[in-house]
């Protein structure tokens, strides 16, 4: 019953992927992109590179992505912590630990990932983002210096230059990209063996069409209508499915849901909506770049 399951998940996470494909033939020459990638959209990095002067801006477009560094953050540093053996608790724990942002945008995530005490690259396709996270970068008093880098340049560019790392992330990215197997196996061979590989999105389910578009887009203006395309959602299944044929097994999964009374997102059971698993390289565990 179990291959029978993954079977059939597989072949409707190949026909969604065609669709995506599909559409992005549709729409080829919409924009300018990096050379080198086959999972960048044109249309997605021209869209977040006109929003770019609004990464920093916690009560504008990208403020619930501040807000989801509540579950977010916790959840890399636990898992990493527990993948590799450290000390959550302490207070620079991804210490020893080279890190890559794959879809930075502005360097929300990013700039916590280097407090927690990793030694983060973080790249986008999308100069314009580049640009201010860098100059956000100038004013952070938490980050240790030389413990953030920002390239911008695409996941495929950077796994050719043979970068290697112990810990991946990439979070509400996927959601966004052409081709999205392809794209977990750049995540994957930027991973060292035996690394640590995180993802957060979106599920395609009836309630994310009616709270992530219907409520955040289209009611409470949370999000810019368009930001997102219920269609590109990926379910836990799906990713799951494409991260195992990357070679990367899932270790740890959670919700991320939206808490009313403290205006933030927080970890939870509910896979609904928002979520975000790790994945594990097989391979010998190392730390260090």
């Amino acid at each position: 019953a179990r291959g029978c399951g993954i079977a059939m998940a597989s072949r409707r996470a190949g026909m969604w992927c065609a669709r995506r494909l599909l559409a992005s033939e549709a729409n080829k020459g919409t924009g300018a992109t990096m050379s080198g990638s086959s999972s960048v959209d044109p249309r997605e990095i021209e869209k977040f590179a006109k929003r770019a002067n609004e990464w920093w801006d916690t009560g504008g477009t990208y403020g619930p992505l501040h807000r989801l560094n509540y579950a977010r953050s916790p959840f890399i540093r636990m898992a990493a912590c527990d993948h590799y053996g450290l000390h959550a608790e302490q207070r620079r724990p991804l210490e020893s630990l080279s890190v890559v942002e794959v879809g930075c945008g502005g360097g929300i995530l990013s700039e916590t990932l280097a407090a927690m005490g990793g030694k983060v690259t973080a790249i986008d396709a999308a100069e314009e983002s580049i640009e201010v996270a860098r100059e956000h970068l100038k004013r952070n008093t938490v980050v240790p210096d030389g413990r953030l880098s920002y390239v911008a340049t695409t996941g495929e560019a950077l796994a050719s230059e043979n970068r290697r790392f112990d810990v991946v992330v990439s979070s509400e990215v996927v959601e966004h990209v052409v081709d999205p197997p392809s794209f977990c196996r750049t995540l994957a061979e930027l991973c060292k063996p035996g690394g640590l590989v995180v993802m957060s999105t979106i599920n395609r389910t009836v309630w994310s069409y009616s709270l992530a578009i219907v409520a955040a887009e289209r009611i409470l203006g949370m999000a810019p209508r368009g930001a997102h395309d219920w269609n590109q959602f990926v379910t836990p299944d799906e990713l799951t499915i494409m991260c195992e044929d990357a070679g990367l097994g899932l270790t740890a999964v959670s919700g991320m849901r939206w808490s009313l009374p403290k205006n933030q997102f927080e970890l939870s059971r509910d896979t609904s909506v928002n979520y975000i698993a790790a994945f594990s390289k097989a391979g010998d565990r190392g730390a260090g770049e």
